[in-house]
């Protein structure tokens, strides 16, 4: 096996490691930002690991480094043979990362109170440190601090690092827990993520690097070999944001927001706060949040593919990664997005790859939107790798380039801890 390849140890239900594997044939692991990441890998049904594949255990899966990629649970052991194998066929094994546990719940509008008693429509967070509000959710509705029948009894959560703005929002009743918080996260320039620290799982908020005064692609800087740029307009610069109606006053206003993009373009979007009640002491916070996740999520986007190179001064996983703005210099302007989601690829023959995707959700600059692919050209051996698959259900990013002994850990400028 290639000296860069990933290090896989297997862990059983109770996230004690019980074996490594080390012969596998092939292995795909793609972690996302604010998202559940994903696995695949595959194995001769003939391996003496084999019998440790199997639902209910999961992977470990780290750098030559040992920095941890990834963990999470094995979701599906599919078996399959042809008729030119000359074994017993091969094992392919798909698993999702720790962070998936966030999907199983949902966000109860009284966290506190059993089923029967849920008079609520809504659960309301007031004027909180936006951590805290994420960190709260968590507990409530899944942590320590959840109903015994909730309570998932190996999740823990890191300390409060009191980071991100001050938020006012109501979320819905039983709405997803991790679709909530990757909402709060994304629109707070904070990454949430679980990940396994010893025997348990911790739920973990960080801080992504702004890394577009060091994370730099030019042609004038010699590490960018193509570009293409393309551009779409927005789907709404005027939000209509009603409130009230019911049990109150109705109160209605309009926000206005100039597309850099398209800034003669006029587009009206309805914001429903109906079932907010217009006497809130929060009211004008809550209508101006609304409107600015509804002027930000159908701002025109920036469509950037470029194809850079791995320079010693400039390389994935040591420079940037997951959840960090990155800048591309196009055209004399420079366009700045977020690491959105990396696939690397590992193979018993094959140097270790990467291939990340920026942009796609994030808000902000001129450019609100920029979707990047990126192609590694190895100076040290000159030639282009690629790799053969890809997790079920994910989309391929066009490009790559390779890891290396890089480790591969997002946030806060350092490693997520782990086991």
């Amino acid at each position: 096996m290639d000296d860069s390849a990933l290090r896989v140890y297997v862990r059983d239900a109770g996230l004690a490691r019980i074996g490594q594997v080390d012969d596998y044939t092939s292995l795909i692991v793609v972690p996302r930002y604010n998202a559940v990441g994903a696995y695949t890998l595959e194995i001769s049904a003939d391996s003496a690991r084999a019998g440790l594949l199997v639902e209910g255990n999961g992977l470990i899966i780290r750098t030559a480094g040992g920095d941890t990629v990834m963990s999470g649970p094995i979701r599906t052991v599919d078996w399959s043979r042809s008729a030119s194998d000359g074994g017993s066929g091969k094992l392919t094994v798909g698993g999702i990362d720790d962070t998936s546990v966030l999907a199983q719940y949902t966000c109860w509008p009284n966290p506190t109170a059993v089923i029967g008693s849920q008079t609520s429509a809504v659960y309301k967070v007031s004027a909180a440190v936006a951590e805290t509000a994420l960190r709260a959710l968590v507990n409530l509705n899944a942590g320590p601090g959840a109903l015994a029948a909730r309570k998932n009894p190996l999740l823990t959560l890191a300390a409060d690092g009191l980071r991100g703005p001050t938020i006012t929002r109501e979320v819905n009743q039983f709405d997803n827990l991790l679709a909530v918080l990757a909402d709060i996260a994304n629109s707070s320039g904070l990454g949430v993520r679980v990940v396994q620290v010893g025997s348990g799982l911790q739920f973990q908020v960080y801080a992504p690097v702004d890394r577009t005064g060091t994370a730099r692609f030019s042609f004038r800087l010699g590490n960018l070999t193509d570009a293409s740029y393309s551009t779409t307009p927005p789907t709404c610069t005027r939000a209509i944001v009603v409130a009230g109606g019911g049990t109150s006053p109705r109160v209605c206003n309009t926000y206005d927001r100039t597309d850099p993009l398209f800034p003669g373009l006029v587009i009206e979007q309805f914001v429903d706060l109906t079932g907010v009640d217009s006497a809130s002491v929060d009211l004008t916070a809550q209508m101006t949040q609304a409107a600015d996740e509804a002027l930000t999520n159908g701002a025109g986007q920036g469509n950037l593919s470029i194809s850079p190179i791995d320079l010693p001064q400039l390389a994935y996983g040591r420079d940037y990664s997951v959840g960090d703005t990155v800048a591309a210099d196009v055209r004399g302007d420079w366009y700045t997005d977020v690491c959105r989601e990396v696939t690397i690829t590992s193979t018993a023959a094959d140097a270790t790859t990467v291939k990340a995707t920026v942009g796609g959700d994030s808000t902000g600059g001129p450019c609100a939107t920029t979707a990047v692919r990126w192609r590694w050209r190895s100076r040290r051996t000159g030639r282009r790798t690629r790799s053969s698959g890809r997790p079920p259900g994910l989309e391929a990013p066009d490009v790559l380039f390779d890891l290396g002994d890089v480790g591969v850990n997002a946030g806060d400028g350092a490693g997520a801890g782990g086991v």
